[in-house]
């Protein structure tokens, strides 16, 4: 099917496996000379600037350091639908310890194992993620593979905050039928749906009091798997925070009578906490009480959780001298809010088996006598209505303990559409070429598609990538032989709609 096209007036010759690959390392040759750390874009975004018009291209740069520009198309194609090539300039850089590197100014030494047919870097991340996607779209624009027209999108700033694509102007997306993103990581699936992320913070600033008991005791929770708040909330393993502010809500509950003097749990808003710890004071006669409700507790988490957490603990000890504490309204206030908010999944996607579709997770709480009481959570849905309603059971509770809030979006949500026309051509094709079924893929993370698809509706999308494993980190490593099955997969994409 496609070296029918190929073979027809106009159109470029049908290239080879090692032709392709080439292709691509020779782009990410290009790119890995040039630096291009997240929030620090403008030597990348000079450097697509040029290269487009060096290529004959008219790019725009807007002020958030964005590239686009159009793509005649192939003659002979100028009446297919305009096609939308996207993916993102910047990356995440990663060091080994003792490795001299200034990411601002020092290129990546980029490393290719002819036998393994891998690119790796010297002592620093490579890079693919999306350095990948930005030479195969390099490629496509400098004629290698027959299109109909098409409009390349280059965004900043993907990996910490997607701004590029949050500030980006409707009207680059204006007049276009698809977007292909390639910013996937594995080359035989296809993404097909990501979630909405926001992030909202609860304080109060409570008044510290001198103590009425006698003991302070240390109550720490851990041995917890965590994880990733987005890959892994749909594995039932328990929130150090919740738990923790679980066991404090029992003492109420037996009559132990106890003064909150800190909390702290968690090491980030989107990551499952593995730990937690407090410290209360109570009367020394409490103390025992304290001891055996633990190992209670600690016992029914251990029953709940069998088989999904092995190692949970729960140990109280002494804390030293007493220190100062919160009253019993906003020690009651923080409790309810630990307890109450909305934690783990919400809902499952009605569209996918298996899919989180909702979820809320309570990543960091914090109190103490210098910054007082702190806390957010990392909500995430595909569905706008969902997200909506999370959040506002959450800004609501806060309200109701007395909590101010503040709140910031890191991702909009992009809905599995099981009548996209790119979907069924991307699932077609795959199959014909490789003789079995592409993988449909919905993960409960963020994607700049999201971003896409409230600025046009009606886009048609899906997200398609090489194998990349272990991005982020030096043993970031990209997998060539992965490579033509997506250049054939996007070739048959792009003469096919």
């Amino acid at each position: 099917m496609l070296c029918s096209f190929a073979l027809a007036e106009g159109m470029p010759p049908a290239m080879d496996d090692a032709a392709i690959v080439s292709e691509v390392v020779n782009g990410m040759t290009l790119l890995t000379a040039v630096p291009r750390p997240s929030h620090h874009e403008e030597k990348i975004s000079a450097f697509f600037m040029d290269w487009a018009k060096d290529h004959g291209f008219e790019p725009h740069q807007d002020e958030c350091l964005n590239v686009m520009f159009e793509v005649p198309a192939t003659p002979g194609m100028e009446n297919s639908p305009l096609v939308i090539l996207q993916v993102h300039m910047d990356m995440v850089v990663a060091v080994e310890p003792g490795k001299e590197f200034d990411p601002l100014n020092d290129p990546i030494t980029m490393v290719r194992n002819e036998e393994a047919n891998t690119l790796t870097a010297d002592g620093t991340s490579l890079g693919a993620d999306d350095g990948a996607g930005c030479s195969i779209v390099m490629a496509v624009a400098t004629g290698k593979m027959a299109h109909g027209p098409l409009r390349v999108i280059i965004t900043t700033n993907e990996e910490d905050g997607m701004t590029g694509a949050f500030n980006l102007s409707s009207e680059w997306l204006a007049g276009a039928s698809y977007l292909i993103n390639l910013d996937n990581e594995t080359s035989n699936q296809v993404l097909v749906s990501t979630a909405a992320g926001d992030v909202v913070t609860a304080a109060m600033q409570p008044a510290f009091i001198p103590a009425s008991g006698d003991t302070a005791l240390r109550i720490e929770l851990g041995g917890l798997k965590g994880g990733h708040s987005g890959v892994e909330i749909d594995k039932g393993r328990t929130n150090g925070i919740k738990a923790l502010a679980g066991f404090l809500k029992v003492l109420e509950e037996k009559d132990v009578s106890f003064e909150l003097a800190s909390f702290s749990g968690g090491t980030a808003n989107n990551a499952i906490p593995n730990h937690a710890e407090c410290v209360i004071v109570v009367a020394a006669a409490d103390a025992d009480t304290v001891n055996t409700l633990a190992g209670e507790y600690a016992a029914r988490l251990q029953d709940d959780y069998a088989g999904i957490e092995d190692g949970i603990s729960l140990t109280v000890t002494a804390a030293g001298s007493v220190p100062s504490i919160v009253s019993k309204t906003d020690a009651d206030h923080v409790i309810r809010f630990l307890t109450g908010i909305i934690d783990g999944v919400y809902t499952m996607s009605p569209d996918m088996e298996g899919l989180v579709e909702s979820s809320s997770n309570i990543g960091l709480a914090a109190l103490n006598e210098e910054e007082g009481f702190r806390a957010s959570a990392y909500l995430r849905s595909s569905s706008g209505p969902l997200e909506e309603e999370i959040m506002n059971a959450h800004l609501s509770l806060a309200a109701e303990c007395g909590m101010e809030t503040d709140t910031f979006k890191t991702a909009l949500p992009w809905a599995y559409d099981p009548d996209s026309k790119l979907l069924a051509l991307a699932r077609n094709l795959y199959r014909e070429q490789n003789g079995e079924e592409i993988e449909m893929v919905a993960v409960h993370a963020g994607l700049e598609c999201g971003t896409f698809k409230v600025l046009n509706p009606d886009l048609d999308m899906i997200s398609i990538g090489p194998d990349l494993v272990d991005v982020h980190t030096t043993g970031e490593t990209f997998y060539l032989d992965t490579l033509p099955r997506v250049w054939h997969l996007l070739e048959g994409l792009l003469a096919g709609v």
